[in-house]
């Protein structure tokens, strides 16, 4: 998981293709995005191949496109410097972007690897056994940072200012990312695996004995009850501490394929991942951009950020808090939606919501806040991802059923690939248009007024998640009694 979600981190090497390569900021964020869409809009292909062949084929598979996709990007990029030094146009960004592209393919059959594996292998306590692991794919972006701001930060070659000392070795990190994320997945397909679940054997003074229990009257109902997403799945067995309890298949008529896409709910929990996920990944790709934008604002040049720091420092912190926030999500959606079934009666539905109002609020903080508060807006949208991104899984696994969960969840998360397209699109529109022209040259755009109205778009868009995500859990407690 750890190295699944290294996409998370292109909005620390973003600014070098604006400033490097001389990408527009429209150009710059369509990279970003085609390297969504290949994390989440292969999720149906990686989904059904971890279902099919088992999370090690599906690894071996991520250590290829990962090691080629991210191999490929730092060759385009340190050509492209070259080019730029001798007068010649760089890699275009296309080309760019489509290597992204293949690695987030990768990311994405990491990630299905990984989950498959968890969802059929523990059956109780989902949430929190999901949510753990689940938590390390937000976490890889700040451990990322961390490992950027340590081994791969050179002297800058283009400031004056003496206050900007440093900035990213981008080629180098790139070279670095598809090391790390094809060794990783190479280690994976030695180490995961479906383990069998274990059969129960009685004692041998049980064994040929005939347990004899009352018939239920003709019209009674059945005596087990099937699980649905309000069962706890932290909850203790009810026949006694000796015997493990008896469960129910949660999902006899798991479906899948287009019986799912017939479905209205699934239909309404696409657009919600749509609206919540597009937001998320918008700020995540973009929060350097917004940075930039706000302190030159601040400032008289883009080279020093809030207290002197140096503004490479800043959109680092930006991008390590958004990670260290998803990770904290995960993890209390995981284990928090547990508790709240098993001592409140809630259902995991419920959690979707509170994520929505988080994610709102990290707007509005980004739409006005100053440099030396924008961090709240990093928080909060981080936090609220993680939320959310921490409790879908399973809720698609208990809904849809988890023979096909891997699957599913992969067509759902076609909603996180369009969404962050339409959001990442517009965003980049919107700096775009916002941007003073002098001498037929745009320049750098200064203020909120760059971005307001795509935060403004995000925050509308969280509202609807808000209010679809609520009504889907108020149908189902009617439905529950």
């Amino acid at each position: 998981m750890l190295a699944s979600g290294s996409l998370y981190v292109f909005s620390l090497y973003a600014p070098s293709f604006t400033g490097q390569l001389g990408y527009s900021q429209t150009q710059t964020s369509a990279i970003g995005t085609i390297g969504n869409l290949g994390i989440y809009g292969s999720g149906p292909v990686a989904g059904h191949m971890a279902d099919r062949f088992g999370p090690r084929a599906t690894s071996l598979f991520a250590a290829l496109l990962v090691g080629l996709g991210y191999g490929l990007l730092f060759v385009g990029y340190s050509s492209s410097v070259d080019n730029m030094e001798r007068g010649l146009p760089p890699t275009p960004f296309i080309l760019m972007a489509f290597y992204l592209f293949s690695a987030g393919v990768g990311n994405s059959a990491s990630y299905m690897a990984a989950f498959t594996s968890l969802i059929k292998n523990f059956k109780q306590g989902r949430g929190i056994a999901l949510g753990f692991p689940i938590g390390f794919f937000g976490l890889s972006a700040a451990v990322l940072t961390i490992i950027a701001q340590n081994f791969f930060m050179i002297k800058a070659s283009n400031h004056s200012d003496t206050q900007e000392r440093l900035e990213l070795d981008t080629g180098r990190f790139l070279l670095f990312l598809g090391l790390f994320g094809g060794l990783v997945n190479v280690i994976a397909m030695v180490g995961l695996s479906i383990v069998p679940a274990p059969e129960i054997e009685l004692p041998d003074d049980m064994q040929g004995e005939r347990i004899i229990t009352p018939s239920p009257p003709q019209n009674a109902a059945p005596s087990v009850q099937e699980d649905d997403e309000q069962t706890p799945l932290m909850r203790e067995g009810i026949v006694g501490a000796t015997m493990p309890p008896v469960r129910a298949p949660q999902h006899s008529n798991a479906i899948s394929g287009k019986a799912l896409f017939l479905d209205s709910n699934a239909q309404l929990f696409f657009f919600v991942i749509l609206w919540l996920a597009g937001t998320g990944l918008m700020i995540i790709n973009s929060i350097s951009a917004i940075v930039d934008a706000v302190a030159a604002s601040e400032s008289e040049g883009l080279s020093v950020g809030h207290e002197g720091r140096p503004l490479a420092s800043v959109r680092a912190i930006h991008v390590g808090l958004i990670s260290v926030s998803s990770y904290a999500g995960r993890i209390l959606a995981g284990f928090g939606s547990d508790v709240a079934i098993q001592r409140y009666g809630a259902y995991r539905i419920d959690v979707v919501p509170l994520a929505s109002i988080c994610m709102a609020l990290g707007q509005l903080v980004g739409m006005f806040a100053p440099l030396r508060w924008l961090y709240l807006c990093s928080i909060l949208t981080g936090f609220a991802y993680g939320t959310f991104f921490g409790i879908v899984p399973t809720v698609v696994a208990e809904l849809w059923g988890e023979e096909t969960c891997g699957q599913n969840w992969g067509w759902l998360s076609w909603g996180a690939a369009v969404g962050g397209m339409l959001f990442n699109l517009l965003f980049g529109v919107v700096v775009d248009a916002s941007r003073p022209v002098v001498d037929g040259e745009p320049q750098a755009c200064k203020g909120h007024r760059c971005f307001r109205l795509a935060l403004l778009t995000s925050f509308v868009a969280c509202v609807l998640s808000f209010y679809v995500s609520f009504s889907m859990g108020k149908r189902q407690r009617r439905a529950g009694g």
